[in-house]
C-alpha cells in the first residue's frame, strides 16, 4: 500500500499503518533555502519541487499546496504584502462596498491559477503515490480575510450578527466551490480547508451563523473527493447550554478534522472519533523549542500515537503548522516522529 492508498483508506478504516502526515509549509521552503513569502507561495514550480523533497526526506505520506489565507481574498480585491516572511493581508475590502462589488473570475486571478498549477505539478510527479491535497478557505475563515477578523467580530455588536455573517457567507460559496473544483480537476485526491478563526467565536455562533454554510461547501465538495478540515485552537469548548464545540465542527460533513494541541485526542476520539478520521494533536509549541530534548519528544510522540491509533481513522500530524525552525530541531524531532510512527503505529 502506497502513501496516496494509505492516506485515503484512513479516512474510512484501519490502514495498515498510521499516516504519517504532519502539516508542512514554512518548513519546506526552509529545506530549500528560498523565501517563504517571496518565491515559495509565488512560484508554482518551486512550491512543488520543495513540497516533494521535503514529503521525501522526512517520510510524509502526503503532499499539498496551503501555504496563506489569502488566495482567495486577492482574487477578491484584497491588497496582500509579501514584504515579511508570510504574505499578510495589506489592505482589506470595507464591509459597506461589498454589495457593489463584483464577483471575481477565478480564471484571471494570479494566485488563484498558481495554486492550480501547483496542484497540476504535484499530480503530474507524484499523483497515484502521494495523496495531493488542494486547498481553500472555509467560509468564516474567508471572510476574515477578506474584511479582517476585528471587523467581522464587530459585527457580533449587532443584534442581527448571524443574519449579516449567514449573508456574506451566501455570496462567497459559489466562489469557494468553483475554486475547489479548479483544484480537483486538476488532480487533488483531497480539498483541504482552513478555518484559523472560528474557535475564537464559541459553539453557540459557530451553530447559528457559519454551521450551515460550512455543512453546504464540505457536502458539495464531498460529492466527488473527501473534505479535511482544519480547525486551529481549542474546539473542546462546552458552554453554559450544553453546546459542543468538537461535535458542532465534526458535523460540518468533513472527512478529516485537524484538531489542535489543546483539544484532548482521547476525549476526541470517544466524542467523534467514529464519525470521520481525526489528523494531529502533537503539540508543536515544544518541536522547534530547544529545551525540550529527544527524550521529551519521543514521550510526547508516543502519547500521541497511543491515544490517536485505538480503531484506525488517525494520521498523524502536529496541532498546525509542523515548526520550521530551528531547522536543526525540528528536522530532529521530524524524524523521531516518523520512526516512532513506524514503530508503533502499525495494526
Amino acid at each position: 500500500m502506497n502513501s496516496r492508498d494509505l492516506t485515503l483508506t484512513c479516512i474510512e478504516g484501519q490502514p495498515e499503518r498510521i499516516p504519517f502526515n504532519p502539516f508542512v509549509m514554512h518548513l519546506a521552503a526552509a529545506i530549500g533555502g528560498v523565501h517563504y513569502s517571496q518565491v515559495y507561495c509565488q512560484d508554482a514550480d518551486v512550491l512543488a519541487e520543495l513540497h516533494i523533497k521535503c514529503a521525501r526526506t522526512f517520510g510524509i505520506d502526503h503532499v499539498h499546496v496551503s501555504t496563506d489565507a489569502y488566495r482567495e481574498a486577492s482574487a477578491w480585491g484584497v491588497e496582500i504584502d509579501f514584504s515579511g516572511h508570510t504574505p499578510v493581508a495589506g489592505k482589506y475590502l470595507k464591509l459597506d462596498d461589498f454589495d457593489s462589488l463584483d464577483s471575481p473570475s477565478l480564471g484571471d486571478a494570479q494566485r488563484i491559477q498558481t495554486r492550480v498549477d501547483a496542484v497540476k505539478l504535484l499530480t503530474e510527479k507524484v499523483g497515484g503515490e502521494q495523496c495531493v491535497i488542494g486547498w481553500i478557505e472555509a467560509p468564516f475563515a474567508q471572510i476574515c480575510c477578506m474584511f479582517g477578523m476585528v471587523e467581522v467580530l464587530r459585527l457580533a455588536r449587532n443584534p442581527d450578527w448571524n443574519t449579516r455573517i449567514k449573508a456574506l457567507m451566501e455570496r462567497i460559496l459559489p466562489i469557494q466551490l468553483e475554486f475547489a473544483k479548479m483544484q480537483i480537476e486538476a488532480g487533488a485526491d483531497i480539498i483541504g480547508a482552513g478555518d484559523s478563526a472560528v474557535s475564537q467565536i464559541g459553539p453557540k455562533r459557530y451553530q447559528e451563523a457559519c454551521l450551515e454554510a460550512t455543512q453546504e461547501l464540505f457536502h458539495s465538495i464531498k460529492r466527488r473527493v473527501p473534505v479535511l478540515y482544519h480547525v486551529c485552537g481549542d474546539t473542546s469548548v462546552v458552554d453554559t447550554e450544553r453546546r459542543d464545540m468538537l461535535q458542532l465542527v465534526a458535523s460540518s460533513g468533513t472527512s478529516i478534522l485537524d484538531i489542535d494541541f489543546q483539544v484532548d485526542l482521547t476525549q476526541a476520539k470517544q466524542k467523534v472519533g467514529s464519525q470521520l478520521c481525526l489528523r494531529g494533536n502533537m503539540s508543536t509549541s515544544i518541536l522547534g523549542n530547544r529545551l525540550y530534548d529527544p527524550n521529551k519528544i519521543i514521550t510526547e510522540v508516543t502519547q500521541t500515537i497511543k491515544a490517536g491509533k485505538p480503531g484506525g481513522r488517525y494520521m498523524f500530524s502536529g496541532g498546525c503548522e509542523w515548526p520550521w525552525t530551528p531547522l536543526d530541531v525540528v528536522a530532529r524531532n521530524m524524524g523521531i516522529a516518523k520512526a516512532l510512527v513506524e514503530k508503533y503505529g502499525g495494526y
